[in-house]
């Protein structure tokens, strides 16, 4: 061995974070917050096929659900797992950016997981029965002007994604309607197409091959998987939340390692089974990087913070 050969392996092995990075893990947890079987879940299998391909040198990747909390049970477990890269979180950006607002000692706060990278965008749509009256978001406001609190409006919950768009359409428009909130989407949906909710706020995953109809979709431009849903924008209504998420470790990962899993992220997005599993499910795959992905994060942050803060909500 030369004495140049002998210094650059010296170099390496001085530097803990590229030594880690040598060596991933020979398994790794990526954990849901949510059950078997929710759109997650679904989502997070053949994703976890393609991270291990990606991944290579005999590494195997296993979804572990861990659910309860509204999720964040699961970013618990994630949080206060080791640095190692053993563990990954991967699911909805709320339970970072939002929850924290919302449930008093919660045990871990924004920043307790480092963004790796997002792996997909869930559509959120506006539905009403399908026989129903309502036929567009114009039709709802009017209605709900004419008789405050007399509509009703279905979604998962306080400080999901789905009661942040309707919060923020009520405080636009000046209306105020009665929240029912839904521990599971199949009785959400169900209360849906029977008419027993007015209108009901969900994914577009959840909602595809029911008998409703979409009043509105939360997104920047038609989606093809909803050609006929006009978004919330060219109906006149500026609502910005988005449903995203994707993969976090926790803090304090090395940098290296996450840079690894970043690069083996790109891939597995792009991996066959994943791709078909997100177009059969209604979602989409805008993959970002840790940076770009940390970002959005901290945008979503900030604006849940002002826009909790005005509500009047505090933890609980």
């Amino acid at each position: 061995m030369t004495i140049t050969r002998r210094a650059a392996l010296g170099a390496l092995l001085a530097t803990p974070s590229l030594a880690i990075a040598q060596e991933m893990p020979r398994t790794i947890s990526l954990v849901v917050p949510f059950s078997a079987g929710s759109v997650v879940d679904i989502m997070a299998r053949p994703f976890a096929d393609g991270l291990r391909q990606a991944l290579g040198g005999g590494t195997s990747v296993v979804v572990l659900n861990r659910d309860g909390g509204g999720g964040s049970v699961g970013a618990q477990a994630v949080a206060s797992a080791r640095p190692d890269g053993a563990t990954l979180f991967f699911g909805p950006s709320g339970m970072l950016t939002v929850r924290p607002f919302l449930q008093a000692g919660l045990p871990y706060e924004f920043g307790a997981l480092d963004p790796v990278c997002q792996t997909f965008e869930n559509i959120f749509v506006m539905l009403a029965a399908a026989n129903s009256p309502l036929r567009t978001l114009r039709d709802v406001v009017e209605a709900a002007r004419a008789r405050p609190e007399a509509l009703n409006w279905g979604d998962a919950g306080v400080g999901t994604v789905g009661f942040l768009i309707m919060k923020a359409l009520e405080r636009q428009e000046g209306i105020r309607m009665t929240h029912v909130p839904y521990r599971n989407s199949p009785q959400q949906m169900l209360d849906t197409v029977t008419g027993a909710l007015s209108v009901s706020l969900t994914t577009w995953a959840t909602a595809r091959g029911q008998d409703v109809r979409v009043l509105g979709v939360a997104a920047d431009a038609r989606q093809p998987l909803i050609p006929d849903g006009p978004t919330f924008k060219e109906q006149g209504f500026d609502v910005s939340w988005r449903g995203f998420g994707g993969i976090m470790v926790p803090r304090g990962t090395p940098a290296a390692l996450v840079r690894r899993l970043e690069a083996a992220c790109a891939e597995a997005v792009r991996w066959p089974g994943h791709v078909q599993v997100a177009e059969s499910t209604g979602q989409v795959i805008p993959f970002l990087g840790a940076e770009d992905f940390g970002a959005r994060l901290r945008r979503e942050h900030e604006a849940a913070r002002d826009f909790l803060a005005e509500l009047g909500l505090r933890p609980q």
